[in-house]
């Protein structure tokens, strides 16, 4: 029985393989939960996958306010050696270092390494210093010492996080006094919208079956909370991504700012 889950697991991974993608992301959405149950590998290839296929389909919308977001971080504190140490959370396969000045030190970390090498070469070729990679869930950056981190990136990722208020607390204690977190994200509705509550509402079940993807947070009062509301300076807006997809259209209401050590 084992040699036969492993001889279909392999098969199933040569086919997800050969997608794009984009096709990867519809393909999770429309995907039965049981193979993730028996192929927990696979469930996090996949969702990978769908994480880059939506970057992939945010990006282009969300480009001038993440411009806009990270123009400062060159601004935060340095380390004892000088340098400007930013560390991102959910990294993927590095979709935001494009946005990043050049001269940075760089420190990537996911709950998984797929997309460590892509982050490497993409830091050479932007002229970014990459620093490291951290394995870690958000909640847990033991790693990572108190005080050492000039600023913290996060995007389309606190949706995800298991506790928020510990991830908000173990991004204040890395970061070094006055260094700032940036975040980046969908949220819930704001805007009083009976339809968009409701279509919250109904993706909901296959956000968090498939992704682990909180659709209706509250994170900005999470972030308050921790970094004190006199230090955080936030937008609100509905972001329109072009795209007749439930899932997309669920998650317009988003939040964007920074919150200071």
């Amino acid at each position: 029985m084992e040699s036969f889950l492993k001889s279909a697991q392999e098969t199933v991974m040569g086919v997800v393989s050969g997608f794009d993608r984009q096709s990867a992301f519809l393909l999770t959405v429309g995907s039965a939960s049981f193979y993730f149950l028996v192929f927990p590998e696979l469930q996090k290839k996949f969702e990978f996958s769908a994480m880059v296929g939506c970057q992939e389909i945010f990006n282009p919308v969300c480009k001038p306010k993440k411009i806009e977001l990270f123009s400062t971080l060159k601004e935060n504190p340095v380390n004892s050696e000088g340098e400007v140490v930013v560390l991102e959370l959910g990294v993927c396969f590095g979709i935001n270092l494009e946005y990043y000045p050049k001269g940075i030190h760089f420190v990537g970390s996911d709950v998984h390494d797929f997309g460590k090498e892509d982050i490497r070469k993409k830091c050479s070729d932007l002229g970014l210093n990459y620093k490291g990679y951290v394995v870690a869930a958000a909640e847990d950056l033991s790693q990572v010492p108190s005080n050492s981190v000039s600023a913290v990136v996060t995007t389309i990722t606190t949706c995800s996080f298991k506790d928020t208020m510990k991830a908000f607390r173990e991004i204040h204690r890395i970061l070094m006094p006055g260094g700032r977190y940036y975040f980046f994200d969908h949220t819930k509705e704001f805007g009083g919208s009976v339809k968009q509550h409701l279509l919250q509402f109904a993706v909901f079940p296959v956000l968090i079956l498939l992704f682990y993807c909180h659709n209706r947070r509250d994170q900005l009062s999470d972030i308050q909370k921790v970094f004190g509301a006199h230090n955080v300076s936030f937008k609100k807006e509905f972001i329109e991504f072009g795209v007749l997809h439930p899932i997309p259209n669920s998650i317009r209401p988003h939040v964007y700012g920074t919150a200071t050590k």
